[in-house]
């Protein structure tokens, strides 16, 4: 393992960590707005927190593999490498992660964010995190050195979107979820209602944006599909949230990048005791793994039983109405997709096999 040092540049105290865990430090050693942990290595990752009136979120990026070429050309001014970003709140929860591909850089993110949902939360408390993470985007980018503008990106990005409290699109929505109550009891008796985000009733969704990307060889015009998944909780009387989102890149462009627009989503009401990955394998049955996406291997023309960024898509919005598929050989067979270089109908959507998939999927 190797062994980093997160040194705060407000006071100077230092925290130990091993492989990028960071022991994080409490509010009585920061101060108030923005801190920096560690922006020593642009190539590895940063880490921060921010202070506001004694309540605490951190910001931790990571940098992963290298875009395919034909990602890289169609988006110069955004970030090379598959970028990861998170939001963890004082109690070292994650709420909000961005994956860059189908795992996180960092492995030991999987294991931590799978905890943080099963943990118990504060539904009002969540709101407020949501608001101070965009503070913290803000100031972060604010401040970051010149050789970690890959990350200055993407924590810019997030800053500019409106908090869930504050979206009136997603005020509405939980209006409308609200209006349909889970169970009382779980299926074995359990109680229904609790503050929690995992163990209890949960309403999962997936958000699918797609946008064309340029030619390479004989391909253009092909489509490009990412995903912002997001999870409302049921407090008793009311879905609150969302508590909860991973924004999945799908190795290019995210969901809100440039030429990038909403198509459609997928949901299947509430859900006792399940989570949104977006995995389809490890943990030997893919369920609870906290990785993402179709965890076969990744080539952005779908050759040698590798998987492309629309099987990724077509995964995670079947996963929110579904649930998860115990195997890696997921297939959804559906007509009437959006088009893209390769148009067949039917299209076929996998995990595991090659099949020129170039289209964006309907959400089922």
């Amino acid at each position: 393992m190797t062994k980093r040092w997160y040194s705060l540049l407000a006071g100077g105290l230092l925290v130990a960590g091993c492989s990028g865990v960071a022991q994080r430090p409490g509010a009585i050693d920061l101060q108030e707005g923005i801190n920096l942990l560690d922006v020593k290595d642009a190539a590895w990752g940063a880490n921060a927190a921010y202070k506001e009136s004694g309540r605490l979120v951190f910001i931790e990026t990571r940098v992963g593999s290298l875009k395919p070429e034909i990602y890289r050309n169609d988006a110069p001014n955004e970030p090379a490498y598959e970028m990861d970003l998170r939001f963890v709140d004082q109690d070292n929860h994650t709420f909000y992660v961005m994956r860059g591909g189908d795992t996180f850089a960092d492995p030991t993110w999987a294991q931590d964010i799978a905890a943080s949902r099963h943990a118990k939360i504060d539904f009002a408390a969540r709101a407020v995190d949501f608001k101070l993470a965009q503070k913290a985007a803000t100031a972060l980018g604010q401040v970051l050195p010149a050789s970690f503008k890959d990350h200055t990106f993407h924590v810019t990005q997030f800053a500019k979107q409106l908090v869930p409290s504050e979206d009136p699109a997603m005020i509405a929505k939980t209006a409308q979820i609200s209006l349909t109550p889970p169970p009382a009891v779980g299926p074995n008796g359990e109680q229904g209602y609790g503050s929690y985000n995992n163990g209890g009733y949960e309403w999962l969704e997936t958000d699918k944006y797609s946008g064309s990307t340029g030619c390479a060889f004989w391909i253009c015009a092909a489509k490009h599909s990412a995903t912002i998944q997001w999870s409302w909780s049921w407090n008793g009387s009311a879905a609150v949230g969302p508590t909860f989102a991973i924004n999945a890149n799908n190795h290019g462009r995210a969901y809100n990048g440039s030429g990038m627009g909403y198509d459609c989503y997928s949901n299947g009401g509430w859900y006792w005791a399940r989570t949104i990955t977006g995995s389809t394998a490890g943990s030997a049955t893919g369920s609870w793994d906290g990785q993402g996406a179709c965890q076969t291997g990744y080539s952005w023309s779908s050759n040698n039983n590798a998987h492309l960024c629309n099987d990724d898509a077509a995964y995670e919005l079947w996963e929110a109405k579904y649930g998860d598929q115990n195997n890696i050989s997921f297939s959804v067979q559906e007509y009437g997709t959006h088009g893209g270089a390769g148009t067949s109908n039917p299209s076929t959507f996998s995990c595991n096999y090659p099949n020129g998939d170039w289209n964006t999927p309907n959400c089922p």
